[in-house]
């Protein structure tokens, strides 16, 4: 696949390219592709969307080429785009990816915004995966379906039902763990998507699964409305307290997405 800078935004796009060959000149031989994931291949992406990125490469980050990333983000960081602070992505072995059993394995990630190169699995998921494989966008080298198997919908469901247990279980068993102003409304939305996922098999935007839940439960349509608005500009909210009601509502939401998933 020829090289492709896809959003539209012309700043975003121009970050993009100095990524992906900033990336290429870093990796060489062992590039082997780059492309979007998350928002901006779902839609439905505003100026609250991470950038979601994923470099594939031949074989893993050798110490060298490490601090050569880092130093390429710390560059893009300073740039004067303010998309170049949302960048979240990952420098995913191309054996790692192509291995549905190797997902929960830690590969070089930075969190959004970060220019601190640390081992997660983060991005290393089968819903990654998914939205890749489905709609990632090219930036350079083969395009995601040339590189990812299909996941199946009992595969991802399996994942995604593993996930919303877990997470809600530990956010009710720590009630101050919802009072923040990104985090209340961020678990909404998430939550919601991933009863989309259980009942679709498939990942869709964050908008999607609102409109979706909202029409299935129609008591939650304010909060999930409001969770939505709150969406641009979200990480201005970090650290400021929660609206106190919708603390309660959302702690009720993730009580009703626990009974949903034991019923599926």
């Amino acid at each position: 696949m020829t090289d492709s800078i896809p959003t539209g935004i012309a700043d975003l796009d121009a970050l993009l390219e100095q990524l992906a060959r900033g990336a290429r000149l870093i990796l060489g031989p062992e590039f082997v592709a780059a492309f979007l994931h998350g928002s901006f291949a779902l839609g439905d992406a505003d100026d609250g969307s991470d950038v979601d990125f994923m470099v594939v490469v031949r074989s893993p980050l050798t110490p060298a080429r490490e601090r050569a990333v880092q130093a390429l983000h710390r560059h893009l960081h300073d740039l004067s785009t303010p998309w170049a602070r949302h960048l979240e992505g990952s420098y995913m072995p191309l054996d790692v990816l192509q291995s549905p059993d190797a997902a929960g394995t830690p590969v070089p990630y930075f969190d959004n915004g970060s220019v601190v190169l640390e081992h997660s699995a983060h991005d290393n998921t089968l819903v990654v995966r998914w939205i890749a494989r489905e709609h990632g966008l090219a930036l350079a080298g083969p395009g995601p379906r040339d590189l990812i198997d299909p996941v199946t919908p009992d595969a991802l469901r399996a994942e995604v039902d593993a996930t919303l247990r877990a997470w809600c279980t530990e956010l009710l068993s720590n009630p101050s763990a919802l009072d923040d102003g990104w985090r209340q409304p961020y678990v909404a939305l998430s939550v919601a998507r991933m009863l989309h996922t259980l009942e679709t098999g498939e990942v869709h935007s964050k908008r999607a699964a609102v409109t979706w839940a909202q029409a299935r439960w129609p008591g939650w349509a304010a909060l999930l409305e409001r969770a939505w608005a709150q969406h641009p500009g979200q990480f201005g909210r970090v650290g400021t307290p929660a609206v106190p009601g919708d603390l309660d509502l959302t702690r009720a939401f993730i009580r009703l997405a626990l009974e949903q998933a034991a019923s599926h």
